[in-house]
C-alpha cells in the first residue's frame, strides 16, 4: 500500500492507497520519514485535496474504497450525499439509514469513515447544533466547515 503525505493548512494529511483506489486519507500528528510516491493515483488526490483547500472543484476521478462492515459502508454512503456547506445531525442519519434508534450505532460508524474530508463525516454536528465526534479535532472540524461556508456562531469573551 503506497502512502503519500500532504501538507494541508491543518497539517499533515496521510493518503493511502491500494490497487489505485484510495483506502484511507488521516491527520497525522507528525510527518514520519517521508517517501516520495509518484503513484499516479497519489498525485491525483493530491490535486484534489489541494482544489479542496483552494475553493475549487473537486472531481472524483478516483475511487474510493475504504475498508469497513456493511453498516459502516451504509453510512459512509450517506455521509457523501451532504453537500458542502450543509450539516445533518447524527439524528438525521439514524433516519435516512431507516432506523432512529440506531443513532449510536450510526455515530460509532461515523467516528469509524477512514478517508477524512472525501467522506465528509466533518459534515455531521449533534442534534443541538454543537460540534461533536470528529477524529480530526473539533478546531479541525469547525475550519473544514468554516472553509466550506457554513456559518459557524462565534463565541464572545465578555
Amino acid at each position: 500500500m503506497p502512502n503519500s503525505y500532504y501538507n494541508s493548512p491543518l497539517g499533515w494529511l496521510e493518503i493511502e492507497t491500494n490497487n489505485n483506489e484510495l483506502t484511507a486519507l488521516r491527520y497525522l500528528e507528525q510527518l514520519p520519514e517521508k517517501k516520495e510516491i509518484t503513484n499516479p493515483i497519489n498525485l491525483e488526490i493530491e490535486k484534489q485535496l489541494t482544489n479542496y483547500f483552494t475553493n475549487k472543484p473537486i472531481k472524483n476521478s478516483f475511487k474510493m474504497s475504504p475498508e469497513g462492515t456493511p453498516f459502516q459502508q451504509k453510512i459512509w454512503a450517506l455521509l457523501s450525499e451532504i453537500k458542502p456547506g450543509k450539516t445533518q445531525t447524527y439524528l438525521e442519519i439514524a433516519r435516512r439509514f431507516g432506523n432512529k434508534k440506531a443513532i449510536r450505532a450510526v455515530g460509532s460508524a461515523i467516528g469509524k469513515n477512514p478517508i477524512m474530508i472525501f467522506i465528509p463525516c466533518h459534515r455531521v454536528i449533534g442534534s443541538d447544533g454543537t460540534m461533536v465526534g470528529y477524529a480530526g479535532g473539533i478546531p479541525n472540524k469547525k475550519w473544514l466547515l468554516e472553509h466550506e461556508g457554513f456559518p459557524i456562531q462565534k463565541s464572545l469573551n465578555l
